[in-house]
């Protein structure tokens, strides 16, 4: 993934390479505002790219995850894989069916890691929850998580 990023960064303007760097799963806000900060972007800047980066891929993980699953599910050599990102998001998914909404939106704030906009968004659609309620909630979710971030950052930074 380190390599990814640096990638991103040498062949990249710096908005195009936070943006890009905030739709990774597992960087997300929580390593694009950081790295927003480590650019010399602005407050605004960092803030919104990782943002806006780090919300859109719900909308596609929560339109295709499932065909995309099924899919990789034919081929012997990704079939172990796709087991263990399903059996992960299981492994979350208790409080979210507990509380549904209230729970996503709780699990996609807290910028910890393992939590975030695309675990909640497959644990969303392996629940079967409305997508458009879900990608909401999400997107709200991932708002109050960008402005811990930036909270956070501006601190340390």
């Amino acid at each position: 993934m380190t390599g990814l990023v640096e990638f991103i960064k040498d062949h990249f303007t710096s908005e195009i390479a936070l943006f890009l760097i905030s739709m990774l799963p597992l960087i997300e806000v929580k390593g694009a505002i950081p790295i927003g900060f480590v650019m010399g972007l602005s407050v605004f800047k960092t803030y919104g790219i990782s943002f806006v980066g780090s919300t859109l891929p719900a909308i596609f993980i929560l339109i295709w995850i499932k065909k995309v699953f099924s899919l990789m599910a034919r081929s012997k050599s990704l079939r172990k894989f796709v087991g263990k990102i399903v059996d992960k998001a299981h492994r979350k998914d208790e409080k979210i069916r507990k509380y549904e909404y209230l729970g996503l939106f709780v699990f996609t704030a807290l910028p910890l890691p393992g939590t975030g906009v695309w675990m909640g968004s497959l644990i969303a659609d392996l629940l079967d929850l409305d997508k458009k309620k879900a990608f909401v909630t999400i997107a709200l979710g991932n708002l109050l998580a960008s402005f811990q971030m930036l909270i956070f950052s501006s601190i340390i930074f």
